[in-house]
């Protein structure tokens, strides 16, 4: 699928506010709003944007975040993936080509890193190294558009 600066700007908008109605983000980027509802139909449709959502800082509620790396011979580490993503206060999941599981855990903060510790029990099994998170610095939860710019599905309209 190719998408043009106009759906970048869509995707733009929708990604700093999804709040905003189809009419608000039309009347702000000067364009009809059937087109802007049939371009961010058609970008969910093709998997571009997979949800609307609320984004909350963990550390803010009063969880902790923390990074598991599992080293795993290649040949388990798609089971090992699986079993993580299985737990609740697993967020995100990735498997390295050398075998390496990476995986971002959210856990109630309660002092001392005792709920990441809590949760790291579950582990005994896998050999691991765990980073529990003092500070969150920087909380992405977008692409830049910049960056979709680079890419091979972009045409420049």
């Amino acid at each position: 699928m190719k998408i043009d600066k106009l759906d970048l700007e869509i995707i733009k908008s929708l990604q700093e506010d999804a709040r905003l109605s189809f009419r608000q983000l039309a009347k702000k980027l000067n364009i009809p709003h059937t087109t802007v509802f049939t371009r961010a139909e058609r970008l969910v449709k093709k998997g571009v944007i997979n949800k609307f959502a609320a984004i909350m800082n963990p550390h803010d509620l009063g969880l902790q975040t923390g990074y598991i790396i599992i080293n795993a011979p290649p040949a388990e580490s798609k089971n090992i993936a699986k079993k993580l993503a299985s737990y609740n206060e697993v967020q995100d999941v990735f498997r390295t080509f050398d075998g390496k599981v990476i995986s971002k855990v959210v856990v109630p903060n309660k002092g001392n890193n005792t709920g990441f510790e809590e949760f790291l029990t579950k582990l005994e099994d896998c050999n691991f190294t765990a980073y529990p998170v003092h500070d969150v610095v920087k909380y992405g939860t977008s692409i830049q558009t910049d960056m979709l710019k680079t890419l091979d599905i972009y045409e420049d309209k």
